[in-house]
């Protein structure tokens, strides 16, 4: 009876099934360890201010110091030969002075931006959210093996996703089905409590964990980032700012351009109290400043950012925003959870957790039956 019924399913619904089965063995660890490290990333910033007392700092009414006496004070403390950017994280809390020009020894020093106080050095290869990233965008490997593994084994886990939308349809929404579909029967016994922790979690976590994984390729693949991008955009490629031959700044000769830069904002009136600023410095003869406002550390879509050539200080300008620009802004606001605030990001959390369990409990239905 149960051989007449499989054959009694449609060619579309066996392709199915064998495409989630195999790609699943396959690419379940990978999906485990990407999800559990991502669900660890989760609360990355919230945690920080929590655990770490060097994040925060008392204000006292002071202003903050400008950007060059930050970074001197990192490069005489530590020996660099030169920073990376400036990060101000508000009124409260330290400034962050980062340096990546070696690669083997990526480091930030946390700073009281009041007195340039060195509060704390970081390692990044022994910081833990470091690790957890490290692990979940390319598997603790070198980057050129993990990265692709890492990229395609989410496109394998979209499309199991998918799938498995296909195997979980009821045939018709009786009552039977409905209780079998959209409910887990707690007082059943183990295997098909499992089966329903499988099937009916995995269907009310579809949706977000297709965004997560589709917006988890943007940052894995080229090719589907400039596939969303020509696609959101109508048909454009990316464009990078031009330069603007009228807006150099003024340039006393006594001030470093960084200051140049940050008394810009101050004389704006930029709200810098209660916004992250980041002041990125030039890399390579061709790198040019940028500088960064942000109302929080976890998003990039309330992002506002200008750049400005590293000699004459001459702004850049940017081109007209289009579909593809704020696709891109929102993409990694819906891939951390934070495009909704804390609520989104408990919901992000979830999702990270039932998409680690998938792989296990799918292979709990499999095992017996292989």
């Amino acid at each position: 009876m149960k051989v007449k019924t499989k054959k009694n399913r449609s060619l579309f619904y066996r392709i199915s099934a064998w495409l989630h089965l195999w790609l699943g063995l396959v690419t379940g660890i990978v999906v485990v360890i990407v999800s559990i490290t991502g669900a660890a990333l989760v609360f990355e910033q919230e945690l920080r201010v929590l655990l770490d007392p060097y994040q925060t700092v008392e204000a006292n009414n002071r202003n903050f110091l400008p950007p060059s006496v930050l970074k001197h004070a990192a490069m005489k403390k530590y020996n660099l030969p030169a920073v990376s950017a400036v990060v101000y994280q508000g009124k409260n809390r330290s400034a962050v002075v980062p340096y990546y020009g070696d690669r083997s020894k990526y480091q930030l020093i946390y700073i009281d931006p009041y007195s340039a106080e060195i509060l704390h050095y970081q390692l990044l290869s022994k910081d833990f959210f470091r690790i957890m990233l490290e692990g979940h965008y390319n598997l603790w490997l070198p980057r050129k093996f993990g990265k692709p593994i890492v990229a395609y084994s989410t496109l394998i886990f979209v499309i199991t996703l998918v799938t498995g939308i296909v195997l979980w349809w009821p045939k018709n929404l009786n009552k039977t089905n409905v209780q079998k579909s959209f409910k887990i029967k707690w007082t059943a016994k183990w295997k098909r409590i499992n089966y329903d922790l499988h099937n009916v979690v995995g269907f009310y976590s579809l949706l977000f964990a297709l965004i997560l994984g589709l917006t988890g390729m943007v940052y894995g693949m080229k090719w589907f980032s400039d596939a969303m991008y020509w696609t959101a955009s109508g048909g454009k490629s990316f464009a990078y700012n031009k330069m603007a031959s009228d807006t150099t700044l003024v340039r006393s000769g006594i001030m470093e351009d960084e200051d140049v830069l940050f008394k810009q904002l101050v004389n704006k009136k930029a709200d810098l109290d209660n916004q992250f600023l980041t002041i990125g410095y030039p890399f390579g003869k061709a790198g040019v400043w940028n500088i960064s406002l942000n109302p929080r550390a976890d998003s990039r879509m309330r992002d506002s950012s200008e750049s400005f050539e590293q000699v004459s200080l001459k702004k850049l300008e940017k081109p007209v925003e289009n579909g593809g620009d704020l696709l891109l802004g929102l993409n990694y606001d819906l891939h951390v959870g934070s495009v909704g605030g804390f609520t989104t990001k408990i919901i992000a959390f979830l999702v990270c957790i039932i998409c680690a369990s998938l792989p296990v409990t799918g292979f709990i239905i499999w095992w017996p039956k292989k």
